[in-house]
């Protein structure tokens, strides 16, 4: 976690003062982030608002919720939750992480936060860009997701896009962090699991580091994206100069 914890005091600059959101479900990955932000937090004191949403949907999450309670209690940070009431949509993951990330904005918005943070690694963005891949998508949707978003007000930060899920267990490990299981993680009715579970294993024995070529391919298509929008724009701009 060396190179996640230089990425966040070297490039990202968190010091004194800052405030940052972190969406946490309480499950390893996200549980790790917190604990690496918390340690930071001892050393520049920024200020940690811990965002959690409950999806509804397993009778756990009550105790999931009291879990993460408990660990920001200990920890001063600020806990935020919300549950979802209801869904409408027949893609519950698409719609779970639209009301998902709506509401991080808010807490966002609620703290005049600078950063959004979330525990997508390495592994996810195997799977992500598998599944585009499959189902079709843009150029810049074939790259998954990217490390650094800015939405202007604020960005959204995945400091762990280089780690995979083997190294946050290995981090848990070594320094005793609890978290909670997902039981629906190991359900192969949702495609990601089956990604996971069948595609993935795969993948990692051809090659141990094959996380490190899909960050590759999708830091080169995130490239050749933006420069086709640049230059897009630049045309556009021209044309209306001219007329």
């Amino acid at each position: 976690m060396d190179k996640v914890y230089e990425f966040l005091v070297g490039e990202i600059g968190l010091k004194y003062g800052d405030t940052i959101v972190v969406g946490v479900s309480g499950g390893p990955d996200s549980m790790a982030l917190l604990h690496l932000l918390s340690q930071i937090k001892k050393e520049a004191d920024i200020f940690i608002i811990c965002a959690h949403v409950n999806h509804n949907v397993r009778k756990e999450s009550a105790k999931e919720k009291e879990f993460l309670q408990t660990y920001c209690d200990n920890n001063q940070i600020t806990f935020e939750t919300m549950t979802i009431e209801d869904y409408g949509d027949d893609n519950f993951h698409n719609e779970a992480r639209t009301k998902r990330y709506n509401y991080f904005g808010k807490i966002v918005k609620k703290y005049g936060a600078t950063y959004l943070f979330t525990a997508h690694h390495a592994d996810d963005l195997i799977e992500t860009i598998l599944m585009r891949i499959a189902r079709g998508s843009t150029l810049r949707g074939y790259s998954g997701f990217s490390k650094m978003v800015d939405l202007g007000d604020y960005k959204i930060i995945r400091p762990f896009i280089s780690v995979t899920k083997k190294e946050i267990i290995n981090y848990n490990k070594r320094n005793n962090i609890s978290y909670v299981e997902d039981a629906s993680n190991n359900e192969i009715k949702y495609t990601r699991n089956r990604y996971r579970k069948y595609l993935l294993p795969f993948l990692k024995r051809e090659d141990p580091n094959i996380h490190e070529k899909f960050i590759k391919f999708s830091n080169t298509l995130i490239e050749y994206n933006n420069f086709i929008d640049r230059h897009m724009y630049s045309c556009i701009h021209d044309t209306y100069q001219q007329n």
